[in-house]
């Protein structure tokens, strides 16, 4: 058969990504009307055959539905594929996930979205010692993560074998509770953020959404530009961070928001600017306020600074609320795990 259309190729590995299961290629032709592909069901079993060759995607269980699901590779594939056309994927990738958050802050219930880090199954006591300082210091998205072994998933991501999941909530998570209230949240760039006694005082690298095709904060961990986890320890440093326009019309609702979610343990806004007034010296437009956001892959940026290699897929998938669990409960697990160990050599 003749190659595959490129963007028909990732289009399909999306629509793997986002099923969360194993699906066949009926579904996958009725997904695919979206993307404004009209493609056979013969045809489809064809590309999956490829894609499975080339190690992209992998088969169910055998059973009476069948289906497949995607691979870390992938993954991958997706995030690589097809730069020219995803500049400013970004910027729709934030509205799309913000448009299908569904938390409740009353119930504490729905849908957040998850950024995922991988690590190697032997480091995550180590991980999680790494990330408590960050969450103490109130320098990530809230004070929760998930945890998923090889083989299970978090969301529709399924963790590779030999590795750990960790998933942390992702920043714009806010931008889903303030749409849910009738309030448009604008994302303008990802940065990197001075902190001084723990409090923002600069951007000292920005790049914004709507001009690239990767996250900002992914790009500011690998290029070794954070420091998070000292200012975890120390209240100085540089950690990652965005910056949100809200309509000044809605500043007092969001204040109440603000403090709703900090009640859940959502402490992720930083500041809240004043009207049509700059915020750390970056302009606001006329009828907007500025809004500072903490980055949700600070806490695992630490993990790659104390030199323990990381993966992080931010805005990766979503997960219900209560599938989250309080950081000094896994720090609990931690100590439990760590005194068995000790308990088997003596």
């Amino acid at each position: 058969m003749k190659d595959i259309n490129p963007k028909q190729k990732v289009a399909i590995l999306r629509i793997l990504r986002d099923a969360g299961e194993a699906i066949g290629s009926a579904t996958i032709a009725d997904e695919l009307a979206a993307y404004g592909f009209e493609l056979s069901g013969r045809t489809i079993r064809l590309y999956l055959q490829e894609m499975e060759q080339d190690g992209l995607v992998t088969p169910a269980r055998r059973g009476r539905e069948g289906g497949r699901t995607i691979t870390p590779a992938g993954y991958e594939e997706i995030h690589d594929a097809l730069v020219t056309n995803r500049v400013g994927f970004m910027a729709s990738k934030v509205d799309e996930l913000a448009c299908r958050t569904t938390l409740n802050l009353r119930s504490r219930s729905g849908l957040v979205v998850l950024n995922v880090t991988t690590i190697d199954e032997t480091q995550l006591n180590r991980a999680i010692r790494e990330m408590v300082p960050v969450f103490k210091m109130g320098m990530g998205m809230g004070e929760f993560i998930v945890l998923a072994r090889a083989g299970e998933c978090l969301g529709s991501f399924r963790v590779p074998p030999g590795k750990v999941g960790i998933g942390t909530v992702c920043s714009v998570t806010i931008n889903g509770v303030l749409l849910s209230a009738r309030i448009p949240a604008v994302s303008r760039f990802g940065g990197v953020l001075e902190v001084h006694d723990g409090r923002p005082v600069r951007f000292t690298d920005v790049i914004y959404y709507n001009g690239t095709s990767l996250d900002p904060l992914e790009i500011f961990i690998k290029g070794g530009l954070t420091s998070v986890r000292e200012a975890a320890r120390t209240g100085h440093g540089r950690i990652g961070a965005s910056l949100r326009e809200i309509p000044t019309a809605s500043l007092s609702e969001t204040r109440t928001i603000r403090s709703r979610l900090e009640e859940i343990g959502l402490n992720g806004i930083l500041m809240l600017g004043k009207p049509n007034q700059s915020l750390l010296e970056f302009p606001i437009d006329e009828g907007r306020t500025g809004m500072i956001v903490t980055g949700g892959l600070n806490p695992t940026a630490a993990i790659q600074e104390a030199g323990i290699p990381t993966s992080n897929i931010a805005l990766c998938t979503m997960v219900e609320f209560d599938r989250l669990i309080h950081f000094k409960k896994e720090m609990a697990n931690v100590m439990a795990r760590e005194e068995f160990r000790t308990m088997e050599f003596e």
